[in-house]
């Protein structure tokens, strides 16, 4: 079992972490899971800091929103003429 799977387990619903505890702790990539958490609202406001209560983002998640990965962009190189050196 990971680290980050049994943190996960010990720390319960009720816990208040900060966007990037949070972010770390969902299975994607960390810009998608913050990008994910402010789409959902999922980030409040403690003492002018934002934070995640977690118990929230499991709401979220069995209401069956979930943050998915982005499909790998693919980007197109420019076609440059090769000159002989």
């Amino acid at each position: 079992m990971s680290k980050r799977h049994e943190q996960r387990l010990s720390m319960g619903a009720g816990a208040v972490l900060t966007v990037n505890e949070a972010a770390h702790l969902l299975p994607v990539a960390d810009a998608v899971a913050r990008a994910w958490l402010r789409r959902e609202g999922l980030i409040a406001t403690l003492e002018e800091k934002p934070v995640v209560c977690w118990a929230d983002v499991l709401d979220a998640l069995r209401a069956g929103k979930h943050p998915d990965d982005p499909p790998p962009r693919k980007r197109k190189l420019p076609r440059v003429e090769l000159k002989p050196i």
